[in-house]
């Protein structure tokens, strides 16, 4: 089982890492797409916090870079994250939702 976690950890930085590639070559598109196929891996792991922080970014970045679509699409992606992790969600989380 530990083998199969740190292969989904190489994965997710691999998309990461491309996500990132993508943002700065101007590839808005597949970078959301990026984000998008991120969240559905963060969200079955339920990995509410790292998943919050990593919409935060997402949509802050998108939404500076005016892909307001974009932006708004991960930001209500944060509150679904939001509203799934319930307890765990610190009033910093809440915060950042409040500041997109």
């Amino acid at each position: 089982m530990a083998a199969k976690s740190r292969e989904r950890m190489v994965g997710v930085d691999r998309i990461l890492s491309k996500l990132q590639s993508n943002i700065e070559a101007g590839n808005y598109y597949e970078a959301h797409q990026m984000y998008r196929t991120i969240y559905f891996r963060y969200l079955s792991q339920k990995k509410y916090k790292e998943l919050l922080d990593l919409l935060y970014e997402g949509s802050s970045t998108l939404l500076k870079l005016c892909q307001h679509n974009s932006g708004a699409d991960l930001a209500n992606l944060l509150v679904d994250v939001l509203t799934k992790a319930g307890s765990l969600v610190t009033s910093e989380d809440l915060g950042k939702s409040l500041m997109l």
